[in-house]
């Protein structure tokens, strides 16, 4: 019995690319239906071809394709199953105007359903920014252990899992469970969505002021999960000297284990060419601390540790504050490339795609693009995906 069955392959942009697949395709005898370009990108056209098959189809098939130099076979559905890609449902925004609420921040342990405002506010930025159907869920208990059972047994229902407002050190614990227990992408946001737009305004910053980031010394003041987060991707895209400031001795021994410097508040203030705070203390920093030439992000939420117009005044190259350096720039664009890619996790060459794209879009005067900017979430997640479908990069 024959049936249609969809096949997706993607080849690269030379004369005879497709040609070759589809002298493939004739060799076994198949009829072709349908054939159209899905999307073009990067050098590349993904390609969906339903053909006509039977039982007696050479399994052999598909890996001839995949064996051609300038094709890859990425997968293959029939019309049915066809239908229930991407989910049959679609939650959207009651209000046309999306907030990224901000607002909230700053008011600690408030509780889960305290917290539910900021969940449907990601839900809607998720929907309007790039598409994607989120759901706000809320997890009534404190013990690790049963937040990672609680989404281990939902996760079937979703593509990706994102973790928001999950306190320092638990956090830990339970992205790194939940990235081992499924086949799915996990992301705590308040870490590696921070970590993120913090190296892109890095890398901006660079490359307006001159050098290399690999070359300076950086300084993070507080290792909670966005300090830990930030100095993380900051060690794996190539700074050779990170030092970290934190009060905890459990957060200083996660930064040694990435290969940061223990160093006191002084210390860093004293040796670091970058310092970044997310310690949620207002005025931490003195401004007669600032060394001339600094670049300092001072990124806790509502109130800075240091005003980036005082740190500017004291010597400072460059200075900006969590207002101008917001996760909403990153996270939709990379569950957007992850999702497409279907990848099953996060890698750091993932997260390194994201920030070195959102650096190269930033305009004249800003450290990223606007967060409202729809072709940039576009583009984020273009080569987000790119990376993924490449399995480049290790896993966080």
């Amino acid at each position: 019995m024959k049936i249609p069955e969809i096949l997706l392959v993607e080849t690269v942009q030379r004369p005879g690319s497709l040609a070759s697949v589809l002298s493939v395709i004739a060799d076994e005898q198949l009829v072709i239906e349908h054939l159209q370009a899905q999307r073009r990108g990067q050098g590349r056209t993904l390609w969906e071809i339903t053909v006509e098959i039977d039982e007696s189809a050479n399994p052999q098939f598909y890996s001839t394709i995949d064996a051609l130099p300038n094709a890859r076979f990425v997968d293959k559905s029939d019309r049915v199953l066809n239908r229930h890609r991407g989910g049959k449902i679609r939650m959207q925004p009651t209000l046309p105007v999306v907030t990224n609420g901000t607002a909230v921040l700053g008011l600690g342990d408030i509780g889960p359903l305290a917290g539910l405002p900021v969940m449907e506010g990601k839900a809607s930025l998720f929907a309007s920014l790039v598409g994607i159907t989120a759901v706000p869920i809320l997890v009534d208990t404190r013990d690790p252990a049963r937040v990672v059972d609680t989404i281990t047994a939902i996760a079937p229902s979703f593509g990706a899992i994102q973790l928001e407002d999950i306190a320092a050190p638990e956090c830990f614990e339970i992205e790194a469970e939940l990235v081992r227990r499924l086949d799915r992408p996990v992301l705590h946001d308040d870490q590696h969505g921070t970590a993120v737009v913090a190296l892109a305004a890095l890398l901006t910053a660079m490359r307006r002021v001159g050098g290399k980031l690999e070359d300076r010394t950086v300084g993070q003041v507080g290792m909670g999960a966005a300090g830990i987060g930030i100095a993380r991707l900051l060690k794996a895209y190539g700074v050779r000297r990170l030092l970290g400031a934190d009060l905890r001795e459990d957060s200083l021994d996660r930064l040694a284990a990435i290969g940061g410097e223990r160093a006191d508040l002084a210390t860093v203030m004293r040796d670091a060419d970058v310092v970044i705070a997310t310690t949620g203390v207002r005025g931490l920093i003195r401004p007669e601390w600032v060394r001339k030439g600094q670049l300092i992000l001072a990124l806790s939420n509502p109130d800075a540790e240091i005003e980036p117009v005082q740190a500017l005044e004291h010597g400072a190259a460059f200075a900006a504050d969590g207002k101008s350096i917001n996760n909403v720039s990153g996270f939709p664009g990379l569950f957007k490339g992850a999702l497409e890619a279907r990848a099953t996790r996060f890698s750091d060459a993932m997260l390194m795609a994201a920030a070195t794209t959102l650096s190269r879009l930033a305009g004249a005067d800003a450290l990223l693009p606007d967060p409202l900017d729809l072709e940039a979430h576009a583009q984020v997640a273009a080569a987000v995906r790119a990376v993924a479908s490449t399995a480049g990069g290790s896993p966080r």
